[in-house]
């Protein structure tokens, strides 16, 4: 019985009637908030939704928030979902373990532009590898804060490496150009 068979069979007989609709957000802690932002939004492309700061925090009510690690810039790329950078100096995976990571899909005919993209901005890369069925295929590197990432696409055609990344290889000291 495949999991998708026993996960439907359980969730008939314990009746929940409930439904997760999808994925709101996620978080990824960075060091340096400015650093983020020119990373996801210039490197990357994502846009900025907003910046919830000091100020918006006692604005609305929520002093105590201010001093604990509230403050974040929410960012979107097409497709969602929101992803909001918090300043975090902790909360990053360590350097060579490969989970967790955060993966975004490509297309891919862009692929080898994401890594030429990435390389010319100073950003090691890792890839492109595949540890899926063939036509799949992923580039996998580091945010300056060192959290993993990925990019990831289904029908690349060029030959690939099999297996998984070196993550030794995507070790860097972010430097904005």
């Amino acid at each position: 019985m495949s999991a998708m068979n026993v996960w439907a069979r359980a969730r008939h007989r314990l009746g929940w009637g409930l439904s997760v609709h999808g994925l709101d957000h996620v978080t990824i802690p960075c060091h340096d908030l400015p650093v983020a932002e020119v990373f996801y939004v210039g490197v990357l492309g994502a846009r900025i939704l907003m910046r919830i700061d000091e100020a918006f925090l006692r604005k609305v009510g929520r002093f105590e928030d201010a001093d604990k690690g509230a403050i974040h810039t929410s960012v979107v790329f097409s497709g969602g979902p929101r992803i909001d950078l918090f300043i975090q100096p902790e909360g990053q995976p360590p350097p060579l373990a490969g989970h967790p990571h955060h993966a975004f899909h490509v297309r891919p005919g862009e692929l080898l532009k994401w890594k030429r993209r990435l390389n010319d901005a100073g950003v090691p890369t890792y890839g492109p590898t595949r540890l899926g069925p063939p036509g799949q295929a992923s580039l996998y590197f580091n945010d300056p804060s060192g959290n993993h990432l990925e990019l990831v696409t289904q029908g690349f055609v060029p030959d690939t490496l099999v297996g998984a990344p070196d993550m030794n290889a995507l070790a860097y000291s972010w430097r904005s150009r």
